[in-house]
């Protein structure tokens, strides 16, 4: 089956997320916490969900965790950020860091369903070369 996606958007990351990205350039994830209802929000994001608080409090976070919920996309993507195509299969997960109430979806090393689990203990693996972006972690195994 042919399919052809057409996406084009524009996102401002704004300043919770410029000073995560900042973070991920010296290998720190952080978290922003609610001071009302505790909750830590990873990716960072302006306001609480539950309390309607504008959030300001920093929080470490750990850069291993928790498999929550996985696919495997058998569709090719193309990366935005270096102009080349994503080979497909690959594996996408929800991973809930030590230290963060909420998930961060990423990719997976693995992208065969049967050994995937939810659960799973899963680790960052870093790039070689981090420019404060997303992709900064190339992958969760």
């Amino acid at each position: 089956m042919q399919h052809t996606m057409d996406l084009a958007w524009r996102y401002a990351s704004g300043e919770a997320m410029e000073r995560f990205c900042a973070g991920l350039r010296e290998r720190r994830i952080e978290a922003l916490r609610c001071e009302g209802c505790a909750r830590r929000y990873l990716p960072p994001r302006p306001m609480c969900g539950n309390c309607r608080r504008r959030l300001s409090e920093w929080v470490p976070v750990s850069d291993e965790g928790t498999l929550v919920a996985f696919t495997v996309v058998h569709i090719p993507i193309l990366d935005g950020r270096t102009g080349e195509m994503r080979p497909a299969p690959y594996g996408m997960g929800l991973i809930r860091l030590e230290g963060a109430d909420t998930t961060l979806k990423h990719f997976l090393a693995d992208a065969v369903a049967a050994r995937l689990r939810i659960d799973s203990r899963v680790g960052a693996v870093w790039g070689p070369e981090l420019v404060g972006a997303m992709d900064d972690i190339l992958h969760f195994e």
